[in-house]
């Protein structure tokens, strides 16, 4: 076979090997962008179903507090929430518009909203027109808890099909990632066998006639007849495995970029919760060898909405991106900061052996917070609340030091002598009869 053919089947085989990837990436790539859009959007459900089942909650409070106190200004929460849960729940509507059983829950949740804000709305009128005695006496009747209730139970229910279809996506999305590492090990195996048979072609058509040529070099200081070879340059060759080697490092970027999407906020670049509680559950494993504590800090933006209704969401996302280099900047470098929705982040604290230590580390943060932002010739301040759980003091489980913390939080926000506590026991029963 001449070499000028051998030349042409290896560059027809780069050729192919170099297109065929191009396809095969091209197409894994989309798959997995599907995956990772269908992952953020159930993040996006189950956040607006949270967003919610708080304001629904924030309307009821506005109800109870002006019906104790005839203090208008707790109407204030009560008209805002009756406007956002009817928004919340058109765009659950909408964003789960293609799942028939989350429509038939989403419909039974407005069923319930309905009777539940008439029901507001009846004591709401009739304590304003002197009536307190009758809006009192339904209350009493515990109708409105009933409807709360129901709510409650079919946001539970619509939640755990949307983890679920979440875990269900987020397997989808690792399995496309682990089909691009399959492409880049075979790319390389390629690569290998690419290589072999361009070392077994150099050989052939540069080496072996190298080698007669020096022979016949030889040949000439002894005066015999010479016999010279052709010689054929390798540059093309090169040039295309060096492109082909370049191909299988964008994939490598690739599925880095797509990982660190799925795993991390874009507003802030801190990580998001898909992993916190992965990270908490090894952190708690942790704690038994190490015989040391873990803290977990869950923090909120105080007047965050008012910041937003009146400086605009520009001024919202400067703050948001402030808040999380604040808080990586006053955290250890084996400490991980979470944004956890919203104006919500989550700080987790790794091997610490005493309360003081935590201590220090809160107000560190707190104090990182005395200067304000400014925001177009506008000097705003940035307020934190801050709830605080340790393990294995308080929990062992995920779950329950997230929902510590958070209780613990939201008793710092009501005390406005506090900007943080440290959660106990107490805060539960506390908590338990805030949300009843």
């Amino acid at each position: 076979m001449s070499i000028r053919l051998r030349l042409t089947l290896l560059l027809g085989l780069l050729f192919f090997s170099s297109i065929g990837n191009i396809v095969f990436t091209f197409i894994l790539e989309s798959y997995g962008e599907k995956k990772l859009a269908w992952v953020i959007h159930t993040h996006e459900v189950i956040s607006v179903s949270d967003k919610l089942l708080s304001t629904m909650t924030d309307t009821e409070t506005g109800q109870r507090g002006f019906l104790l106190t005839k203090d208008t200004n707790y109407l204030e929460p009560y008209y805002s929430g009756v406007t956002k849960a009817r928004a919340y729940l058109d765009e659950l509507l909408e964003m789960t518009s293609d799942n028939p059983l989350q429509q038939e829950r989403l419909l039974k949740i407005e069923e319930s909203m309905i009777l539940k804000i008439k029901e507001l709305k009846l004591t709401i009128d009739l304590m304003q027109s002197g009536e307190s005695d009758k809006s009192l006496d339904i209350v009493l009747k515990n109708t409105g808890k009933k409807y709360m209730d129901d709510i409650r139970e079919e946001l539970v229910s619509f939640n755990h099909a949307e983890r679920l279809l979440l875990e269900k996506r987020d397997g989808d999305f690792r399995e496309s990632r682990a089909q691009i590492t399959t492409l880049v090990i075979f790319e390389f195996s390629v690569f290998i066998f690419l290589a072999v048979i361009t070392f077994m072609f150099v050989k052939g058509s540069l080496f072996n006639p190298l080698k007669l040529l020096l022979a016949s070099t030889a040949k000439m200081e002894r005066g015999e007849v010479q016999d010279v070879s052709a010689l054929l340059p390798n540059d093309e060759m090169g040039y295309l495995l060096s492109r082909f080697y370049k191909m299988s490092e964008k994939v490598l970027e690739k599925n880095a970029s797509l990982t660190y999407s799925a795993t991390h906020d874009v507003l802030t670049g801190l990580k998001n919760r898909v992993n916190i509680h992965k990270e908490i559950n090894d952190s708690i494993s942790y704690l038994e060898k190490s015989k040391s504590k873990m803290a977990l800090l869950f923090i909120d933006l105080n007047a965050f909405k008012v910041l937003n209704d009146t400086f605009g969401h520009d001024a919202g996302d400067l703050v948001l991106k402030e808040t999380s280099i604040r808080l990586e900047e006053s955290v250890r470098s084996g400490d991980s900061v979470f944004r956890y929705g919203g104006d919500e982040f989550i700080i987790l604290i790794k091997d610490i052996h005493n309360v003081s230590q935590i201590e220090k580390i809160a107000c560190e943060i707190l104090k990182r917070f005395n200067v304000p932002v400014l925001f177009r010739g506008h000097s705003i301040d940035i307020s934190l609340s801050m709830g605080i759980a340790i393990s294995p003091d308080d929990s062992t489980n995920s779950d329950n030091m997230i929902k510590y913390s958070d209780i613990a939080m939201y008793d710092a926000k009501r005390d406005k002598k506090a900007n943080h506590k440290f959660f106990s026991k107490t805060m539960v029963k506390r908590w338990n009869d805030s949300v009843e």
